[in-house]
């Protein structure tokens, strides 16, 4: 769990710090990586933003980890509508440059389980799930 979603805000103090160094010192944060329950492989990579009208975001990075790491990447803005989501546009960046779509949340739901669909889990047949959930301390 996120600390924004742990305490309701989510600190910047990293990022602040990041942006007083060398300016050759570039990052970006990765929003999302969806896998499977069971054995922990992962099955995509998503750049999440708040959808206030604009019609792109810079994906370079995005698209050359997934291409490094063989995972599919997409472009997810997600509408706000209170304190919930209304809606989602949704892009496949990598490998290939998809048309968009808009989503209600449960079609959203949906999509997001379609990309288990190809996944062979290898813990799947035998009931087992992952052992290997140890937290480095």
């Amino acid at each position: 769990m996120s600390m924004e979603e742990r305490y309701g805000t989510r600190d910047l103090t990293y990022s602040s710090w990041h942006r007083t160094l060398h300016p050759s010192l570039h990052y970006i944060d990765l929003d999302a990586v969806e896998y499977c329950a069971r054995c922990k492989e992962p099955l995509a990579l998503l750049e999440l933003a708040q959808d206030v009208g604009q019609t792109s975001k810079t994906t370079t990075v995005l698209r050359k980890l997934a291409r490094r790491s063989n995972l599919p990447a997409y472009l997810v803005f997600w509408k706000k509508e209170g304190d919930s989501i209304s809606q989602f546009r949704i892009r496949q960046v990598w490998p290939n440059w998809g048309e968009e779509q808009t989503m209600s949340p449960e079609e959203y739901e949906g999509w997001l389980l379609s990309l288990r669909s190809g996944h062979r889990c290898p813990l799947a047949s035998s009931g087992r799930w992952h052992d290997d959930d140890r937290r480095v301390s």
